[in-house]
């Protein structure tokens, strides 16, 4: 039985310095790692085209400042996740599977702050839809097919300025109603052991800042902010999740951090 472990946190808490850690202490064919939703990372997985194309599109509502297409981009490459993790699981029968950030999680923690952010005015899909063209020729077409494949299939997904709205009802009903639904959506479960880097804001943006390139809608310290306490309330909310701890700030020793990482994320 394979276990599925989950690394999460704000942008620039370490999750990937994490996992490079973790696939040095175990060999190739023990443990596997996937990246989400940016699933055209995994080099093992399918679906790279799609997913590649799915993750233009949200590059462009970025770049225009729509967070409405954003989330729903976010949906709709997080949907490629089960798929993905059912080929590894099958086909590598890895010890371990790691995931950078899971869809479940990140849609209980990251929905309730674009929600605050669609109140603001936004220019329409159909400019980020050009916008997206532009930079990777067929991304739209891809889009829509699998916005109509999703929407068949759970009734989500098939108009990108609603899916944050059905997203948030969802939450509406309750964390386990919640978990259940995005279950079924999917197309997994919840891991069985959540990683949590705990990593101050300022110190976190401070590393952003050092990557360069085009900051993401929630990349800026007060949003930062929100997504830790969702994370935060996550954990004290849901007594059933395997959910560790583990601080990141700048007072602890890097090797220590990851040290104690490897020790949460191995223990039975």
């Amino acid at each position: 039985m394979t276990a599925r472990i989950a690394v999460v946190g704000i942008d620039g808490c370490g999750k990937s310095s994490l996992i490079a850690r973790l696939r040095h202490e175990f060999s190739d064919d023990r443990l596997l790692t996937v990246s989400c939703p940016d699933l055209h990372h995994n080099g093992d997985g399918p679906l790279h085209d799609l997913s590649r194309k799915l993750a233009a599109v949200g590059e462009a509502a970025d770049a225009l400042g729509n967070p409405v297409v954003k989330a729903a981009t976010l949906y709709l490459r997080m949907t490629l996740y089960g798929p993905v993790e059912d080929f590894l699981l099958r086909t590598y029968r890895p010890e371990v599977l790691v995931c950078e950030r899971h869809p479940i999680i990140e849609t209980l923690v990251y929905a309730p702050l674009y929600a605050r952010l669609a109140r603001r005015a936004a220019p329409g899909s159909t400019a980020v839809l050009d916008r997206a063209e532009q930079r990777l020729p067929g991304a739209t077409a891809a889009l829509r097919r699998w916005q109509t494949l999703e929407q068949d299939r759970v009734g989500i997904g098939g108009d990108l300025t609603t899916v944050l709205d059905e997203l948030v009802a969802i939450l509406g009903t309750g964390t386990e109603a919640a978990v259940a639904r995005l279950a079924q959506t999917y197309r997994t479960t919840l891991p069985d052991r959540v990683l949590w880097l705990d990593t101050p804001p300022a110190e976190a943006a401070r590393r952003l800042a050092l990557r360069g390139g085009q900051r993401e809608t929630h990349e800026n310290i007060a949003h930062l902010e929100t997504l830790r306490a969702g994370y935060r309330e996550l954990g004290d909310r849901s007594p059933g999740l395997r959910f560790a701890r583990i601080s990141t700030s700048d007072a602890d020793d890097p090797a220590a951090i990851r040290d104690a990482c490897l020790a949460a994320a191995t223990s039975p």
